[in-house]
């Protein structure tokens, strides 16, 4: 078995009001494989374009896509990739360009209004902006995006009762409430409507249903202290000051509110683009909760940054957005554009520290870390992460220190010590310490007896020692039925089988094992053993030759030992004491 599987993941669902709406599809068309037919003299431009798509260079292939579509300019297809690549990377000026030259080719894609609405508006050519819209013909789009476009293109007409009555379409959509009193908020507010933008705030304020967002909260922290009520501001504030990870930008708002000099204080919205940000912003939030419309999240977060290049939230989303795409260099340059005078500065450092991390650069993430510690000295997140970092470096018993700060800074948060717990028990059975090993891990397994990676751990630190078999064959089976299709708990199982001398079995389930994490150098060597006992020795030495030469938890195996065994094969394994009539009815809970 891979011996252990820990990380911790921060899920930012906190940026968006999480509600259900009835914006749940859009079809993916950022990374489409169309059926493009190119001139021979251009197709080398439009091939370099294609490679780089491919591999998510975005820009380059926005650079080469456009070189083609210069030179064709009537090909639909390939207009579509140019604008839609073009609006992904923020580059939406030119995307509006190649939009319009699609327009003119009689193409009806959704997106093209959006885009050439969006450069209009950006201009302040509001009403152009407002008919651009008009073009779009999905019923979609027309309920859930032109409304906002609307309101916002008319308030930048200073018509106020057309941008209020703009935003009653989405008055009564489900899940759309919080928006609707948000926005009519902002614009009763942007006209100098005080008391109706008090009404619309408190309504999110005071219901049970609709969800305070982070960036919510901070425009209506913001106007009460424009409205002459820090105290109220003040209050709101220190509501959401919770000793949580992501601590920082809560922290932030909230000392920047109880600070405030509310003779200086300016509104957060100031022009009719930075409204339009903040639709498009929660357009985008709600679309990335469906990962198949990631394409179109993306292109919708660019457009929010477009119309406020300072919403910087939206960053916080955009470098999420590309996480989700596996692009972590990309996500740590979105980060790096956020000032450390903004309340999301800690959040988007932390997030590039987990991103240093997917790239195993630990070093960098852990100098990251420590910064952020000194900082945020409370924050217990930074702290287990930090012992995370250090020990995948093998430092271990300086992760322990931060492991046990950590511990202390946990406080009352009983359902997540768990995790704590957890990262001790494996540090100090790393240090060869197996007594508090094990101590750490039942008491992780006290705080949440359910949890599959304690029952994997522990079962299988039982097993290799010849304790508890019965159990330990039981936690790995209730780790298994929650995951079957993970390949380090399917090892575990596999393992289990051969210490108990069932190799047909054991092979059974490290062959699937294999199948699902063909790299792993402790469960290639699992299998080995499994094959020897079973008499294939052919394949044994196969396996053994593959554990030595593939890195994913190379650290795990005793090369010495594979060398050893390829050179005068396994002994017959001395099988441990155990019930067979208990492990037979154990093996009955398994669920395939």
């Amino acid at each position: 078995m891979t011996k252990f599987e820990y990380s911790l993941i921060i899920a930012v669902s906190f940026l968006a009001f999480n509600s259900c709406s009835n914006f749940k599809t859009i079809p993916s068309s950022e990374n489409p494989e169309p059926k493009i037919e190119i001139s021979s003299n251009n197709y080398g431009n439009y091939l370099a374009g294609r490679i780089a798509h491919y591999r998510q260079d975005f820009n380059t292939a926005a650079d080469y896509y456009k070189k083609t579509a210069q030179n064709d300019t009537q090909n639909t297809a390939l207009l579509n990739s140019t604008y839609l690549i073009l609006a992904s990377q923020g580059r939406i000026d030119e995307a509006a360009e190649y939009a319009r030259l699609a327009q003119k080719q009689h193409n009806t894609n959704e997106f093209i209004p959006i885009l050439i609405a969006s450069e209009q508006f950006k201009k302040a050519h509001y009403q152009e902006a407002i008919a651009s819209l008009q073009k779009n013909k999905s019923p979609l789009y027309k309920k859930l995006i032109s409304p906002f476009f609307e309101a916002w293109g008319y308030t930048g007409l200073n018509d106020y009762k057309k941008a209020i009555s703009a935003l009653d379409k989405i008055k009564n959509e489900k899940g759309m409430e919080a928006l609707y009193h948000f926005h009519s908020g902002m614009i009763n507010d942007y006209f100098n409507k005080k008391d109706a933008a008090r009404l619309h705030y408190e309504k999110i304020i005071n219901s049970q249903e609709m969800e305070l967002s982070i960036r919510s909260l901070e425009i209506i922290c913001n106007f009460y202290l424009r409205s002459d009520n820090k105290a109220k501001a003040t209050a709101l504030a220190a509501q959401y000051n919770y000793d949580i990870p992501a601590l920082g930008i809560l922290k932030h708002i909230y000392k920047k509110t109880a600070d405030a000099d509310t003779k200086n204080i300016k509104p957060q919205i100031q022009t009719p683009q930075m409204g339009l940000s903040e639709a498009m912003f929660n357009i985008a939030a709600i679309i990335k909760q469906n990962p198949e419309a990631i394409d179109f999240s993306h292109i919708f977060i660019r457009l929010a940054l477009y119309e406020n290049p300072n919403n910087h939230l939206a960053r916080i989303l955009l470098g999420g957005i590309l996480e989700m795409r596996e692009m972590y260099k990309d996500a740590m340059t979105v980060y790096d554009e956020i000032p450390a005078s903004e309340p999301s500065y800690y959040l988007a450092q932390y997030k590039k520290s987990e991103n240093l991390r997917h790239l195993n650069d630990y070093k960098g993430a852990e100098l990251l870390l420590k910064s952020l510690a000194l900082d945020y000295p409370n924050d217990y997140q930074i702290l287990l992460d930090l012992g995370d970092i250090l020990r995948l470096q093998e430092k271990y018993k300086e992760a322990l220190k931060y492991y046990q700060q950590a511990l202390e800074k946990f406080g009352k948060k009983t359902d997540s010590l768990w995790q704590i717990h957890y990262a001790i028990g494996i540090t100090y059975e790393r240090l060869g310490e197996w007594e508090e090993s094990e101590k750490s891990l039942i008491e992780a397994l006290k705080r949440d007896p359910n949890n599959l990676l304690v029952l994997n751990y522990l079962g299988y630190s039982w097993l290799e020692r010849n304790k508890k078999p019965e159990e330990a064959f039981n936690f790995i089976i209730q780790a298994y039925n929650q995951a079957p299709f993970n390949s380090s708990i399917i090892d575990s199982l596999g393992w289990a089988f051969y210490r108990f001398g069932m190799y047909d079995k054991a092979v059974t389930y490290l062959e699937k094992a294999t199948d699902a994490d063909p790299a792993n150098a402790v469960i290639n060597d699992h299998l080995g053993d499994a094959y020897w006992q079973s008499g294939r020795k052919n394949e044994a030495r196969f396996q053994w030759h593959h554990a030595l030469s593939v890195k994913h938890d190379s650290s795990e195996i005793n090369r010495q030992k594979i060398k050893q065994k390829l050179a005068n094969g396994l002994a017959a394994q001395v099988l441990p004491q155990y019930d067979k009539e208990k492990i037979q009815k154990i093996i009955t809970k398994i669920n395939e």
